[in-house]
């Protein structure tokens, strides 16, 4: 677990190196890990909220909470997505498309790709302050935290990355190839398992919102490979934001 939180998020445990081959092995904890970078930020935005929102205007608190989760992630899988849409945006053949996507230049569509992404994080942000009732009250009674959605959606995203690399296959070698070759339908179902358990845990019935990841997982999935032929890195970071603003979004819409 420290390994996955060391490759999916800024935190770092001592000098321990990261085994990638290991943690492909055990991808189906990656929503374990989404669980922990999730609860770091909603912890700080539901004290935020509650204790600065009377002298604080929400949206300054939204903006504070959109940029310790991305500096906590290292804005690593927005940078995936932004190459994603770089390569997606790009015309002309499939290799010129995987070109535009490795190029180290960001090119207009990727910064599109970025901004659209933020934006959309910022504004749902914004509706999270409050308190929901519970359809099926469980760990939490009957009031649950608002805040409570960026838990569900970091676990979210996280399931759409192992969709991603489930449904395949790679489109040219690197490290996203390492979580391709050894992933599997049982992987996944055990990494979906996982994130319900959890999600229920948190929300009740609303759980389900968490399965929205693997929606984000098949279009991130569907795009690549008619695109690009298969998936990558860039596409895991693309399905993580994609997954994270759907399933806040069902959050804030269906609440």
């Amino acid at each position: 677990m420290l390994g996955f939180l060391s490759l999916l998020s800024r935190l770092r445990f001592g000098r321990r190196e990261i085994d990638i081959s290991a943690l492909a092995r055990e991808q189906y904890l990656f929503p374990v890990a989404g669980f922990v970078i999730g609860a770091i930020v909603s912890i700080a935005a539901l004290l935020l909220f509650e204790f600065a929102g009377q002298e604080v205007d929400i949206l300054l608190i939204s903006l504070g909470v959109v940029l310790l989760l991305y500096f906590l992630t290292g804005l690593m899988h927005l940078e995936g997505l932004a190459d994603f849409g770089d390569g997606l945006m790009a015309s002309g053949t499939r290799e010129r498309k995987l070109q535009a996507m490795k190029d180290v230049s960001l090119g207009a569509a990727g910064v599109f790709f970025m901004v659209a992404a933020v934006m959309s994080l910022f504004l749902i942000i914004v509706n999270l302050d409050g308190w929901m009732q519970a359809p099926e009250p469980v760990f939490w009674m009957e009031r649950i935290p608002l805040v409570f959605g960026l838990i569900v959606a970091e676990i979210s995203a996280k399931l759409a990355m192992i969709t991603v690399m489930t449904i395949g296959p790679s489109s040219h070698q690197g490290m996203g190839g390492v979580f391709v070759s050894v992933a599997s339908s049982r992987k996944l179902v055990i990494g979906m398992a996982i994130s319900l358990f959890i999600a229920f845990m948190l929300s009740g019935l609303y759980c389900v919102l968490v399965l929205i990841g693997i929606v984000a997982g098949v279009i991130v999935s569907a795009e690549a490979r008619r695109h690009f032929g298969g998936v990558g890195g860039d596409s895991f970071g693309a399905a993580n934001e994609l997954g994270r603003i759907l399933t806040l979004l069902a959050w804030v819409v269906v609440i």
